[in-house]
């Protein structure tokens, strides 16, 4: 496997992904891109082509108790996110074959996603049992509303090409960002229901032994309730909180 390249390609208006694993290099030259075409203010859309089967290593950070670089990788992974959605610039990702890790976010973080039919988006990372945390369980709350952003990341762990376009989440007219801005969640009576019931399914599914669900089902239920902008501080609190849990298990493994 090779690292992740971000390549700006002039001609088309397009940022290629190449690679698979991303590393805090990877993110440092899409900022680097982003950042150069806001400032062309003649620029009005770019295309997010390529490879989008990515996945995130964090293996190398926890063997060496690299922490720092961790909250590195976060805070590149948040300003990438901003500058995205704060963007005058129209962003398409055009997705195709399997679709997960870092690379899936950033797709699903686009004012629109083209997808092919031949499109599984995966909503995990096996290798570390690392949830999202680019602002994806946040965004999906407010695209595909927080009872099917639950079942996709707790029962089903990805969407095929017709649930996406059944969902409206690919191939849509509607800018990405109008739909969550104009999306608000009621805490009623059903949405305590939800929680109540995804809570109880995971506990007796997973016996708690499998944190990155509970991780995932609180960080869902705290973006409903929370401003929109707050999402991806969530996800990074609760990435963190796994990350050094996974740490600390590898540790009395050793022992």
């Amino acid at each position: 496997m090779s690292h992740v390249k971000f390549e700006f390609i002039e001609r088309n208006s397009s940022i290629k992904i190449s690679g698979e694993e991303f590393v805090i290099f990877s993110l440092n030259k899409l900022l680097e891109i982003l950042k150069k075409v806001q400032n062309d203010f003649n620029r009005k859309s770019i295309k997010i082509i390529g490879n989008f089967n990515s996945k995130l290593l964090l293996n190398n950070f926890l063997k060496s108790k690299n922490f720092e670089k961790v909250d590195r990788l976060l805070s590149l992974f948040l300003e990438v996110s901003k500058i995205i959605q704060e963007s005058k610039i129209i962003f398409t990702s055009e997705i195709k074959g399997i679709v997960k890790g870092p690379a899936m976010e950033i797709a699903l973080a686009c004012n629109f996603i083209k997808a092919s039919n031949d499109t599984t988006v995966y909503l995990h990372q096996d290798d570390l049992g690392i949830m999202p945390f680019f602002g994806t369980a946040q965004r999906l709350t407010r695209l595909i509303g927080y009872s099917e952003t639950l079942r996709a990341f707790l029962i089903d762990k990805k969407l095929n090409y017709e649930k996406c376009l059944m969902l409206d989440l690919v191939n849509h007219n509607t800018d990405s960002f109008l739909k969550i801005k104009n999306n608000k969640i009621f805490w009623d009576q059903e949405f305590t229901n939800t929680f109540i019931f995804y809570n109880s399914k995971i506990h007796s599914q997973y016996k708690n032994q499998i944190t990155q669900y509970n991780a995932l089902l609180s960080t869902i239920y705290e973006s409903c309730i929370c401003n929109y902008e707050v999402g991806p501080k969530i996800e990074r609190r609760w990435l963190k909180w796994l990350i050094n849990k996974e740490y600390l298990d590898q540790n009395n493994k050793v022992r």
